[in-house]
């Protein structure tokens, strides 16, 4: 999905009474979701009302609690359908550089956590909003989405050769990337390294060092 705020889309209101078939539902479900991406990027989730979504997508406000229980939970999927962009992008971007070694891997975590760094997600971290909403997410919806991390966490260390368990290398993963909650009490000027550093130490855990012979690339 692509995120867009630089532009509000209005449709034709849909009453809650309708009937939706399969067809209405998905386009309805993806203009809440558009609308929710454009809500996200101009006024994050604290000023943005279910009135100002159901505008936007053109549903009544209460057809919209057929489609999501709460606006949390909208923003929920939005922002996990946005993690599922960037793992598919960055994955397109691996296999075609082919390597598969701790660097690789190293680059291509950082490369990703600093994409969200500069993204529409980056307001609501330093403004504590995402804190907020995680808060607000019912424990099944969390479970669901760290089963999630999980499948996205296979996926990707199917190219590398990882040792140990994946689930707990998606964890730790989603413990570093939680630390961009504290880059100011980490220290920003350090941050970048901070995080680089933490990202190594698991990737050598994870794939390890190759050995001077393999790292060599020697001609005769």
């Amino acid at each position: 999905m692509t995120i867009k705020t630089n532009s509000v889309i209005q449709f034709g209101e849909v009453d809650m009474a309708t009937a939706f078939t399969e067809s209405e539902k998905e386009q309805i479900r993806k203009r809440l979701m558009e609308a929710a991406a454009d809500c996200l990027g101009r006024y994050g989730v604290k000023k943005t009302t279910v009135d100002q979504l159901v505008q936007l997508a053109g549903i009544s406000k209460g057809a919209f609690y057929q489609f999501f229980a709460s606006k949390e939970l909208l923003f929920f999927h939005v922002l996990e359908d946005f993690q599922g962009s960037l793992m598919e992008e960055g994955m397109s971007a691996l296999d075609g550089s082919g390597a598969t070694d701790s660097d690789a891997f190293t680059e291509f975590i950082f490369d990703l956590f600093q994409r969200v760094r500069h993204s529409f997600m980056m307001n609501l971290i330093q403004n504590g909003e995402l804190e907020v909403l995680m808060r607000k997410i019912p424990e099944e919806e969390i479970a669901r989405h760290h089963s999630f991390d999980d499948r996205l966490a296979e996926k990707l260390f199917s190219d590398f050769s990882i040792k140990g368990d994946p689930h707990v290398a998606a964890a730790t993963l989603r413990a570093i990337f939680l630390s961009m909650l504290h880059v100011k009490e980490v220290g920003e000027e350090q941050f970048d390294q901070a995080l680089k550093m933490l990202i190594r130490g698991v990737a050598l855990q994870l794939i390890g060092e190759d050995s001077e012979d393999e790292r060599c690339d020697c001609h005769v």
